[in-house]
């Protein structure tokens, strides 16, 4: 689980610095595994040197270079920038990079019969001017930055990790992490602001669960939102986005991987105008066939859950979605789903096929069942806000109604378990701040679990 200080800010009111925050997790059993500098889309571009320009042997136009890129060894890279020379200090961009301008995801590539091991870059490709007749030509004063990268982080936080045990779904998102923090003294939890959302559309598409012994899916909602202009996330979006380590890809996408993040709570868009007249959640049958967002395509087994139009499987329910109904950039009406799934059948489906996903890992370990409307609130908040749109009502079906469990405690049990004394009243206040509803009843503590 990734985040910055700055997105617990959002959460959580406190005058804590970076380094106490770090420590406090640690303390409180939220190992933190790794602390590293926020990245972003130009991270990976850094500074480095043609030592040496040579002729391509199979092609005329092409150059063949020596690159130091301030490791022990020089790396080939082709070039067919006619600028391309013997000492010029520019920028590479390495493979695994991605290229501003087109969003290409550059690989080690042959090309005409030799090895290109990542490129270097014009302007124009790193989206710093229209100048693209040859590749970028850097200072002196460059000399001694070969290696490090060219664009400077302005931000002065990093990115934590921290690594979540299978016990503590509620830590999958910073608000979690923030209600934790707040329980052991390091600030007070924020309240989440409601924006009245105005619904002007009928929500008119047939949605319907169909009732099986081992069906996944309890709770389905849905909401459509038409005539919006999904576009470039901005800034603030693709910030977080990227100190996720996932790459912003517009608008609707990068919201729900947000929201996902923000309150552990997965959810996903399709495209509205490739739905073929409704959406039944249902079990598949054997040897059903989806195509899905990671470009595979699984042969289904029979009864794993599947979100279906009259068409056939549009995605695996709880772990990844289709390709045939998904968004892109010129998508103007989207259906936006919040679900719930079982974590037993969500992982025995996903270990069969060999799927692993963000979506997934969340509802293996159990998902807040009663966070379905509150992650549809957020997302369409944010997509009329950042797209525009006009916004149906919500379509909240279920099949079985959640209870919250309770159970009496004896505060004694905290002395004889951990071996510290706890006065009573701060164990119900404790509780109080972890969202439990908790009262005095005789010699127990009456607690309500919270459905996190």
């Amino acid at each position: 689980m990734k985040f910055t200080k700055e997105w617990l800010n959002d959460h959580l009111k406190t005058k804590k610095s970076e380094q106490q925050i770090i420590e406090k997790l640690n303390s409180i059993g939220l190992e933190v595994e790794k602390v590293e500098p926020i990245k972003n889309e130009f991270s990976d571009f850094i500074v480095a040197k043609i030592v040496k320009s040579n002729n391509h042997p199979n092609a005329d136009r092409l150059k063949l270079c020596d690159v130091d890129i301030g490791g022990k060894q020089n790396i080939k890279v082709v070039c067919g920038a006619p600028n391309a020379h013997d000492g010029l200090l520019t920028i590479y961009a390495p493979p695994g990079s991605t290229i501003p301008k087109n969003g290409m995801k550059l690989e080690v590539s042959k090309i005409r019969g030799e090895t290109s091991y990542g490129m270097l870059c014009s302007e124009s490709e790193l989206k710093l001017s229209n100048e693209s007749e040859g590749i970028i030509e850097l200072g002196k004063k460059y000399i001694h930055k070969i290696g490090e990268p060219y664009f400077q982080n302005k931000h002065s936080n990093n990115v934590i990790e921290l690594s979540i045990t299978p016990n503590r779904p509620d830590c999958l998102g910073v608000r979690g992490i923030a209600r934790d923090l707040c329980a052991s003294g390091y600030g007070d939890l924020k309240e989440i602001k409601k924006t009245k959302i105005k619904k002007t559309l009928k929500h008119h598409l047939k949605v319907k669960i169909e009732k099986y012994k081992n069906q996944a899916c309890s709770i389905f909602g849905s909401c459509l939102i038409k005539n919006i202009k999904n576009k470039e996330s901005p800034t603030w979006l693709k910030e977080r986005i990227l100190a996720l380590g996932l790459r912003p890809i517009s608008a609707v996408v990068d919201i729900t991987n947000y929201v996902m993040f923000d309150l552990n709570r997965p959810l996903h868009a399709y495209d509205l105008d490739k739905i073929k007249n409704s959406i039944t959640v249902r079990n598949s049958k054997k040897g059903e066939k989806l195509k899905a967002l990671d470009n595979k395509t699984y042969i289904l087994k029979e009864n794993m859950c599947v979100i279906a139009d009259d068409e056939g499987a549009l995605g695996l329910g709880g772990i990844i979605g289709g390709i045939r109904s998904g968004t892109e950039l010129d998508t103007k009406n989207i259906l936006l789903e919040s679900a719930y799934f079982d974590p037993g059948i969500t992982r025995k489906t996903a270990k069969q096929l060999e799927i692993n996903s963000d979506a997934k890992f969340r509802f293996e370990r159990g998902i807040d069942p009663q966070s379905v409307k509150e992650g549809l609130e957020m997302a369409v908040n944010l997509i009329a806000e950042i797209c525009g749109g006009e916004v149906s009502g919500f379509d909240i079906q279920e099949t079985i109604k959640f209870k919250k469990n309770k159970i009496n405690f004896d505060p004694k049990l905290v002395s004889r378990i951990i071996g510290i004394e706890i006065k009573e009243k701060n164990i119900i206040k404790i509780l109080s701040k972890l969202g439990f509803d908790s009262k005095k009843k005789n010699k127990y503590i009456e607690v309500k679990i919270p459905s996190w």
